[in-house]
């Protein structure tokens, strides 16, 4: 059998509405995909390096759909099973799982406030190369209906011939789910070097280019090496 591109990694309390279940049936024939339904941190660490080893280094994507979790400051400092915070990963951890195998493509974070992970994974970025191209995350809360029809959407584009580039995606996604706050960060350098995990929308602002302007640069820059 091919060695699955994608993952989709449910990390949920027993009960609760796995969105991962919808995209099992409508994808399974189209694309293979590694599904875990995890309870514990070491068992979403355990699924994440099974999938590293079994992709045999055609790990494409991967979806977590978990609880944000929150900190004192408001901002959300990890994902796991629960919103009491007893099983969950920090951010940092999160990047040094992932350190750990070869992901090509997106994180993807079905989690209330995933979009915190980006400013706090930007301090890790290094080099060209890095453990996370790029995320998908959640400005505000996120209901399992919500994050289903934008899970559809995502395996969609991977299922397809020619698929649309990362700009044309966001703007897709939003479009199949408009009143949800997802976002798209890519790591872009500032205007005084520092280089984060941008929010696409404020490229134009930050860098003087718009999202397509950078990806049409990094892509020419590819093809002249």
């Amino acid at each position: 059998m091919q060695s699955p591109p994608i993952s989709l990694i449910q990390w949920l309390k027993p009960g609760e509405y796995r969105e991962t279940r919808e995209a099992l049936i409508s994808f399974a024939d189209e694309v293979n995909i590694y599904h875990a339904d995890v309870l514990t941190k070491a068992q979403a660490q355990k699924a994440l390096r099974t999938w590293f080893e079994e992709s045999a280094g055609n790990s494409q994507y991967c979806f977590i759909g978990a609880h944000g979790i929150t900190g004192p400051a408001g901002t959300a400092i990890g994902i796991g099973a629960s919103e009491e915070a007893t099983e969950f990963v920090e951010w940092q951890e999160l990047w040094n799982w992932f350190e750990e195998g070869e992901l090509t493509g997106g994180l993807w974070l079905g989690a209330c406030r995933s979009s915190d992970a980006a400013a706090a994974l930007s301090p890790f970025l290094r080099g060209v190369n890095t453990a996370i191209p790029h995320i998908y995350g959640f400005s505000e809360p996120i209901y399992p209906a919500e994050i289903e029809q934008i899970l559809l959407k995502l395996l969609e584009f991977t299922s397809i011939d020619n698929p649309p580039w990362l700009d044309e995606e966001l703007a897709q996604l939003r479009a199949a789910a408009p009143d949800t706050k997802i976002e798209l960060f890519y790591p872009a350098s500032t205007m005084n070097g520092t280089r984060e995990y941008m929010n696409v929308d404020d490229m134009p602002r930050m860098i003087n280019k718009t999202f397509r302007e950078l990806l049409e640069q990094i892509e020419e820059s590819r093809r002249n090496r």
